[in-house]
């Protein structure tokens, strides 16, 4: 985040962070399990309405409702998606550190 000074004088963005960071920050990545509803052609979007890092995207299917995929690179494992899953199939898994 940046200060008021800084904007006012035309930093309009935070520095970016260094890589060592962003790696421990992604230390889990959710998964979204066979049971989800849209399998049942129902129609939910609340894991991705939650996702603040647009990690979750919905692929269209041909025929049956759109279904939920991962972006691997973009999920952090915060896990704000996992309490609003109406099947509770969404969980989250550790990463090795490589």
């Amino acid at each position: 985040m940046i200060s008021r000074r800084e904007f006012l004088r035309g930093k309009f963005s935070a520095p970016p962070e260094p890589a060592e960071a962003v790696a421990q920050k992604s230390r889990s990545l959710a998964i979204i399990g066979r049971n989800c509803v849209t399998y049942d052609n129902e129609v939910c979007y609340r894991c991705g309405d939650v996702c603040k890092e647009d990690a979750i995207r919905f692929s269209p299917r041909f025929a049956a409702v759109a279904e939920p995929e991962i972006v691997a690179e973009r999920c952090t494992g915060c896990g704000n998606c996992v309490p609003v899953c109406p099947a509770k199939t969404i969980t989250l898994i550790a990463l090795q550190a490589g």
